[in-house]
């Protein structure tokens, strides 16, 4: 198997968890101004703190977007910029898909190239008014540490590091590894089910999609294999033809009651269009 270029992955964690040790303090103010002053200072700020190491940074391949991006489209890719980033991975092994300092490695090879600025990483979800640069000088002079430890945050999220909400970031608080994720679950499930791959991204919409990527890949739940998720999309496109609108939170309920079901009684087991039937059950006693 081919190797790639990443981050180990302890170090890349410990190097979020340093800097979320105390809410607004000096070194998150100098993380935030350096994220602020662009490439170079970005550059030389990571090789000071964790690239010099080298029993930080895995050798391999380097692999990443050569397509340059503008500050929304980074943060919401449309579909054509999700075919491209796509269209970059596709070959890559999914066991090297899941290192989050895989993708870490990605994003600052993605900076020293020109094809995105630091200062995006800390752009607001919004992405339109609140841009990366207003949100740090924002937090910068509030002086107010919740503010400034969320910027702080919301970059390191922007960057794949576990320290704020642990490994599953790669499936959804990470804007590249999303459009990922949902492309690959289109492609692989519309090989199972009686979906088009089209079909399956519209319901894999944004709010579906968060709430099936929080649950995806926990401990507790049984709804990776292709049977259980393949009836779980029957489900939700059902769901949409019917313009039943799904909350965010029952579709997590549903999910929860579903990974229950499958412990037991093992609905991996039976084809997706059973498994369906089941959740629809399901969904009506919620």
């Amino acid at each position: 198997m081919t190797e790639y270029k990443r981050l180990d992955e302890k170090a890349w964690l410990e190097f979020g968890k340093n800097l979320l040790t105390e809410k607004g303090s000096e070194k998150q103010k100098e993380f935030l101004q350096v994220y602020r002053a662009g490439k170079e200072d970005f550059l030389e700020y990571m090789r000071e703190h964790l690239l010099s190491c080298k029993d930080n940074v895995i050798n391999g391949e380097h692999i990443a977007p050569k397509h340059k991006f503008a500050e929304r489209e980074f943060i919401h890719p449309p579909k054509d910029t999700q075919q491209v980033i796509w269209n970059v991975f596709k070959d890559v092994p999914d066991e090297m898909m899941v290192y989050c300092g895989f993708w870490a490695n990605t994003i600052i090879g993605m900076i020293d190239d020109g094809r995105i600025g630091p200062d995006y990483l800390a752009a607001e979800l919004n992405g339109v008014t609140k841009t990366g640069i207003y949100m740090i000088d924002e937090a910068l002079k509030s002086g107010d540490e919740k503010i400034i430890d969320d910027r702080v945050r919301r970059i390191l999220r922007s960057m794949c590091n576990p320290a704020p909400r642990g490994k599953r970031i790669v499936f959804n608080d990470f804007y590249l590894g999303k459009a990922y994720w949902r492309w690959h679950w289109a492609t692989r499930m519309s090989k199972h089910i009686k979906l088009e791959f089209e079909e399956i991204l519209k319901v894999l919409d944004e709010k579906c999609y968060a709430a099936f990527a929080a649950k995806m890949h926990t401990s507790k739940s049984y709804i990776s294999s292709q049977n259980t998720l393949g009836g779980l999309l029957l489900f939700l496109k059902q769901e949409q033809q019917e313009n039943k609108k799904i909350t965010e939170t029952k579709l997590k309920k549903v999910i929860d009651q579903l990974s229950y079901l499958s412990a037991w009684k093992a609905i991996e087991m039976q084809k997706p269009n059973l498994t369906q039937i089941e959740i629809q059950k399901i969904s009506e006693s919620l």
